[in-house]
């Protein structure tokens, strides 16, 4: 039996956050830090978004727990939406938003 993830202790959520921001660097981070090496409007864009992250969350020092969790809701909502999140040639409002998250990352 699983406990809530409220009931987990603070070192296991962040453990959990961290797996899972390791797991999203590797499926967005790495493809995208090649998309922007390419096309620097794109890095442009993905600040804008990691601004707006920091503004949501509230500052510049992000609990990766917070971010796991941002992250999260934005690749559910985008999976739910059929953006496969994979296309850097034309990437979607989800992936730019992942890719800050990455960019984040404590």
């Amino acid at each position: 039996m699983s406990a809530p993830f409220d009931a987990l202790t603070a070192g296991r959520r962040a453990w959990i956050a961290r797996a899972g921001l390791a797991e999203l660097a590797n499926a967005i981070g790495r493809p995208g830090r090649a998309a922007t090496a390419e096309r620097p409007d794109l890095l442009a864009r993905v600040d804008q978004h990691a601004a707006a992250i920091r503004e949501s969350l509230g500052g510049s020092l992000l609990d990766p727990v917070a971010l796991a969790g941002y992250a999260a809701a934005i690749r559910d909502a985008a999976r739910d939406a059929g953006d496969p999140l994979e296309d850097w040639s034309r990437p979607s409002w989800a992936m730019l938003r992942l890719l800050a998250v990455c960019s984040l990352v404590p």
